[in-house]
């Protein structure tokens, strides 16, 4: 877990260091509802580490309800915004993912849906060892 934190602390350095104002977050163009291509139903464990929105690292397991080779969408029950950069871990086979925040839905029974999306499309993520 130690190498994942130490990821996350240097990207936020990075992006303090270009002068970004939030150094957590990414700008990111608005996403509607139309998907490059089609998620399919597909429950995987996985770990996501990043920092909420008060800027406190956290991580939590949870299973994708959905997912494809551009990413998954997931129920949090941490706060995330839009844009907001996260590491992904697929706990069957280890493979690790740096991705995005692209859609929050509205929050039910204390979580919410949100697509993720990977910066590079990985269909390897989503195999079995």
């Amino acid at each position: 877990m130690s190498r994942i934190w130490e990821a996350l602390k240097k990207a936020e350095r990075q992006r303090a260091a270009e002068g970004r104002a939030a150094p957590a977050r990414d700008t990111a163009p608005p996403v509607g509802d139309r998907r490059r291509i089609l998620r399919y139903r597909y429950t995987v464990p996985v770990l996501v580490y990043g920092s909420g929105t008060d800027m406190q690292p956290f991580h939590e397991q949870v299973e994708t309800l959905n997912a494809n080779k551009d990413g998954c969408l997931v129920a949090l029950e941490n706060l995330v915004a839009l844009g907001q950069r996260l590491i992904l871990i697929n706990v069957r086979n280890q493979a690790e993912q740096e991705c995005r925040v692209a859609h929050v839905g509205e929050r039910a029974e204390g979580r919410a849906h949100v697509g993720i999306e990977f910066l590079h499309p990985a269909s390897y993520f989503w195999r079995r060892q």
